[in-house]
């Protein structure tokens, strides 16, 4: 859900005086202020960082220089113009002691003669009337402001020691700054005189480069200083180092690129072949075990095939062709044909002659074989020969590789020094590079004043003003704690509907709501008590009981008791007024009822229903007051009595109605509550709070079924015009309706 702004607008408007008070004096205040302000004149400069600045080499950074970033260069250039060393110089050039806008504080302070009068003039009161002995309190407050006279008088002599106060001064007034993301700094100062602003600028600038230049000076001579220094001893390192490894060499027979390189590359010689002599007696004996294999199972076939010879190979062609020819042969002469005998024996010559040629080629692969595992055995034993000789040169080279490496590291560190030097000694010549910040726009005398804008102060007043008229209006609303709404009471009390009763004012009827009722039977008010009863007290049945409470005195209960019982005597029905508020009886004054017997007596047993009960010419309905107050009538106050009391007012009334004590007062309204048939609890419109609401939720669970909550004296034009949220947004339309001057009054 939004915000009401009807009702936001609404609560404005009924405050609208008070707004505009607060607003008014607030911006009185704003211009009395702005116009004591006395106008303010800056100057300013621009100077550009360069890139090229005096490279520093620390002794911790000696391979690799430390370069900054540019943003914490620029940064860094910042801090320098603002330093107190740049400063210190301005105020002195300036004699900006002497300046009344530069004064120390101590000289411009007064509180110090104020304090020192008021302690004189205060011990002098004391010596008057204690004569010389004050009491202790009096005592610590005149030593107490001599310790403040004193702290001052201190402050103003450290002030004269030093610029600190002046310095602390330029910079509230100083602004140095980076324009955007360049490398372009702003320095600004603002002053109540335009030549001591356009001074001021230039003087710190002046100054920061002369102490920027002196600085990078400075710096390149310290580190000229430093490198020519460093420079000389690790030449005196490298010498020592190249030395430290010639004598390593030749102590180890190591001579650089000689015997330890070709050992190295015959050992991985040596490696290569016993590899590839790996391999052939691998395959030579692989190929020796299948022959064998073939060779005892008689497979000449898989032994001729698997032997590359060209003899071997000619032989199985020869059996091959035999063999064809005799195949052919068979199956036209038959085996004893010559030509076949022929031909079989040409094929056992031929088988003869590959079988002998096989085992020829068997017997030279076991040969092979056997070489090729002898060379294999040879080539590791060389291998082992000829690491154990390595192991031997390389156990003497470690010394060698580190003192080279260590020859190296400081030849390379020597010659990173000595470009060093050479960069530092160009950079030393300013006149050949300039200071690492140049000025690009010096100050100026400024003609218009920059400030105080106060056509925008005046406007922020304004505003500011506005802004607290409204927190105060809806703080105020916030915290009132009264109830003005029919929400307010449903939320607390959790009740379903709340009955709206307005104001109505008549000077006759002073106060008396029974009597308003009575000469104004058609107003608004007598309409909403008519609604009240049909809606909600109509159906209490032939006999019933009405009790009428509130949270706290003074809500309007006994007036709204009266008034009830006012429409329903008008409505037909006979009522009676029963009174149980012993402690401050209301109807006894209202009816000059003090002197008769009352409730109090018939419980007591003195007095019995008919002399209890008594009427009124005022009234159409009859009244039971309260009675005196006596221990016993509290005591043997209870529901049982309440009951035989309606039983025996029964045959002459329809209706009872009980005006009770406030229910947060004593505990007699919960007692009669508890007896009605219907409760009619009572708030009173901007008087009773919200605290007393928590408080009756507090004594217990509310029987909702006969439980009626009405509000009394709404003002509904006040409710309409605040912006209260309920029904009052009709009051209007109501007001319109009743606003008939012949049916105020009756016929």
């Amino acid at each position: 859900m939004g915000p009401d702004f009807r009702f936001i607008l609404r609560v404005l408007g009924s405050h609208k005086w008070l707004i505009a008070a607060i607003v008014v004096v607030l911006t009185g205040l704003s211009a009395l202020g702005v116009s004591t302000l006395k106008d303010q004149y800056t100057s300013e400069a621009l100077l550009l960082v360069d890139n090229r600045q005096v490279r520093v080499v620390r002794e911790v950074e000696q391979v690799v220089g430390a370069i900054p970033t540019e943003d914490a260069a620029i940064l860094s250039e910042i801090e320098i113009l603002k330093s107190p060393q740049v400063l210190n110089q301005v105020v002195n050039d300036l004699q900006l002691a002497q300046h009344p806008e530069f004064n120390p504080p101590a000289q411009e302070d007064e509180t110090l003669p104020l304090v020192e009068r008021a302690v004189a003039y205060g011990r002098g009161l004391a010596d008057r009337f204690w004569d010389g002995a004050p009491p202790a309190p009096v005592a610590w407050l005149l030593s107490h402001g001599d310790e403040v006279a004193q702290d001052i008088r201190a402050r103003e002599a450290h002030a004269a020691l030093g610029n600190d106060q002046i310095i602390a001064r330029i910079h509230r007034k100083l602004d140095v700054a980076i324009v955007g993301r360049s490398r372009v700094i702003q320095v600004r100062f603002t002053s109540k005189e335009p030549q001591l602003s356009r001074d001021v600028v230039d003087g710190i600038v002046r100054r920061y480069m002369e102490t920027r230049q002196q600085m990078d000076r400075d710096l390149s001579t310290s580190a000229i200083s430093w490198l020519q220094d460093r420079i000389v001893l690790l030449r005196k390192e490298v010498a020592e180092a190249d030395a430290k490894v010639e004598e390593a060499r030749v102590k180890g027979g190591l001579l650089k690129g000689g015997t330890g390189l070709m050992a190295q590359n015959e050992l991985e010689q040596t490696r290569l072949r016993l590899s590839e002599a790996s391999a052939i007696r691998a395959r030579s004996v692989a190929q020796a075990d299948t022959l064998e294999r073939n060779l005892k199972a008689g497979n000449w076939n898989a032994i001729g095939g698997s032997i590359a010879s060209p003899v071997v190979a000619q032989l199985r062609a020869t059996v091959a062709a035999i063999s064809t020819e005799m195949a052919q042969l068979s199956r036209q002469y038959g085996p004893k044909h010559p030509r076949i005998v022929e031909l079989q024996g040409r094929l056992n010559e031929a088988n003869s002659s590959l079988q002998q040629e096989i085992r020829r080629e068997i017997n030279g692969v076991r040969e092979a074989a056997q070489v090729a595992v002898e060379q294999e055995t040879a080539l590791r034993t060389m291998i082992t020969r000829m690491e154990g000789s390595y192991a031997t040169m390389q156990e003497q080279a470690i010394p060698l590789r580190t003192l080279e490496s260590e020859a190296t590291a400081k030849r390379q560190l020597l010659d990173s020094l000595l470009g060093r030097l050479e960069e530092v000694e160009a950079q030393k010549d300013s006149r050949a590079f300039p200071a690492a910040v140049k000025l690009v726009s010096a100050p100026q005398v400024p003609h218009e004043p920059s400030g105080p804008f106060r056509v925008l102060l005046l406007l922020a007043g304004f505003v500011a003003a506005l802004a607290l008229a409204i927190f105060s209006v809806f703080g105020l609303e916030l915290l009132q704690r009264r109830i003005h709404t029919p929400d307010a009471v449903r939320r607390i009390l959790g009740v379903g509907t709340v009955h709206i009763v307005p104001h109505h004012s008549d000077r006759g009827a002073k106060g008396r709501l029974y009597k308003i009722f009575q000469r104004h039977p058609f107003s608004l008010f007598s309409e909403s008590l008519r609604a009240l009863f049909r809606n909600h007290l109509s159906d209490l049945g032939p006999v019933g009981a009405l009790a009428v409470t509130s949270a706290r005195p003074q809500d309007g209960k006994t007036s709204l008791t009266l008034a009830v019982a006012q429409v329903a005597s008008q409505a037909g029905r006979r009522v009676v007024v029963v009174d149980t508020d012993f402690r401050r009886s209301r109807m006894e004054g209202l009816f000059d009822l003090s002197t008769k017997k009352g409730l109090s007596d018939w419980i007591a047993g003195d007095a019995t229903l008919d002399e209890i009960v008594h009427t009124s010419d005022d009234v159409p309905f009859a009244m039971v007051p309260a009675g005196k107050l006596n221990p016993m009538t509290l005591d043997r106050f209870n529901v049982d009595s309440l009951v035989q009391l309606m039983a025996g007012l029964s045959p002459s009334f329809d209706l009872v109605v009980f005006d009770t004590a406030p229910a947060l007062a004593v505990s007699d309204a919960r007692i009669v509550c508890g007896a009605a048939s219907k409760v009619l609890f009572v708030t009173r419109w901007g008087h009773t709070t919200a605290s007393d609401l928590d408080a009756v939720a507090d004594l217990g669970p509310i029987d909702h079924s006969k439980f009626v909550c009405v509000m009394t004296d709404v003002n509904l034009k006040k409710a309409a015009s605040k912006g209260y949220q309920g029904p009052y947004n009709s009051y209007v339309a109501t007001r319109k309706y009743y606003g008939d001057q012949t049916l105020r009054a009756a016929p």
